[in-house]
């Protein structure tokens, strides 16, 4: 099986990864306020005002309840979904095969 692709054959494209407030919005995230930083429902965990800190100029998130916390659309994608990196970079379109 010398010429067996690997399983993953391909590599990770940030730039193709969603703008973050579509991206939030697709997920059923209602953003609330101004600036970088937005508030919202957090998902992970029982919320009935928001706690959880949404950064639309990076995607990053954290939630100032449960401690849920990533850097990007894509940690927040992998972290909801219950994927790994590269199974949560297809479905964002962020996969690019070579």
């Amino acid at each position: 099986m010398k010429n067996a692709k690997p399983k993953y054959a391909g590599k990770f494209s940030r730039k193709d990864l969603p703008p973050s407030i579509p991206y939030y919005q697709s997920q059923g995230i209602t953003l609330k306020g101004t600036g970088a930083w937005r508030d919202a429902i957090c998902p992970f965990h029982p919320d009935t005002k928001p706690s959880l800190r949404v950064n639309i100029e990076k995607g990053a998130y954290r939630c100032m309840v449960c401690g849920a916390r990533g850097g990007d659309v894509l940690a927040f994608h992998q972290h909801k979904h219950g994927l790994n990196f590269v199974e949560a970079c297809k479905q964002l379109g962020a996969w690019v095969v070579q």
